[in-house]
């Protein structure tokens, strides 16, 4: 995956420019955003530090760790789209891996962003009332609510081209690697960092409703999520893409239309090129 699609974007139109602030503007913006996504996911990491290792058996975390790690990289591809001068942008300037690794981290982070916190509160609201939101911390409204606003605003203001195809092929690929660590953790009776109702501790399963003691309705949730959830939820990205690019160009003179039109071929190259 990856390819001569790819190392032929213009990437400092695509990383270095919104469509709706001028560079500048759009590199502390990008600043700020990976600066919240950045001490938020340290702070929710000190918060958990009793957990150990143990940290890194859940989704959500691992959901968390890769957008925080795609908004740094986003903030220094911004810095060196702006650095560069117009005459001299091309795909030379850049090495193309870590262009092609931003694109694979956007077209999962932002698709899993909703759909960890979609499944967390589907599970929760099944299990309790909204009396027991008076328990939940704030780092708890951050991982399960509050983090999702900064990525919206990180997606809804790029003029990085979102896939609906190449989203859907990278959010199952993600969804499976996660499912084989789940049959991992199972087999290998690795356990969770407390104890739970119905197993010994190391065979507790990460997530109740995931749970590989009770295959079939584990392979069910899995299949939903691949077949169901990560359709619908890429569709959903592609048109809010699709909008605020369709805005843009409404409102833009004839050389900002032009690079909206490079920006929509771009898009096709990633479809074709990751």
């Amino acid at each position: 995956m990856g390819g001569p699609a790819v190392e032929s974007m213009d990437w400092c139109q695509i990383f270095g420019t919104s469509w709706k602030m001028n560079p500048m503007t759009f590199v502390v913006f990008r600043g700020l955003l990976a600066s919240v996504v950045v001490g938020h996911q340290l702070a929710h990491a000190l918060d958990y530090r009793n957990q150990g290792w143990f940290y890194f058996i859940y989704f959500t975390h691992w959901t968390m760790i890769l957008g925080a790690f795609s908004e740094c990289l986003l903030f220094y591809l911004s810095i060196e789209g702006l650095s560069q001068k117009p005459s001299m942008r091309g795909p030379s300037i850049a090495a193309p891996k870590l262009v092609q690794i931003t694109l694979i981290l956007w077209h999962i982070v932002h698709p899993f962003s909703l759909i960890v916190r979609g499944l967390f509160w589907t599970s929760w609201l099944l299990e309790h009332s909204f009396e027991d939101l008076q328990s939940f911390t704030y780092m708890d409204f951050y991982t399960h609510g509050f983090g999702l606003f900064w990525l919206l605003l990180s997606f809804i203001f790029s003029n990085v081209p979102f896939s609906m195809c190449t989203g859907f092929r990278w959010c199952v690929t993600y969804s499976l690697v996660y499912i084989g660590w789940t049959l991992v953790h199972f087999y290998g009776k690795i356990g969770t960092p407390t104890p739970c109702d119905n197993y010994p501790q190391k065979e507790c399963p990460i997530y109740t409703k995931f749970d590989w003691h009770k295959p079939q309705l584990a392979t069910i949730v899995g299949l939903l999520v691949c077949l169901v959830a990560c359709p619908v939820v890429c569709t959903f990205y592609a048109t809010l893409a699709a909008r605020c690019r369709g805005t843009h160009e409404q409102q833009s003179d004839s050389e900002s239309k032009t690079e909206v039109h490079r920006s929509k071929d771009v898009e096709a190259a990633v479809d074709a090129g990751i």
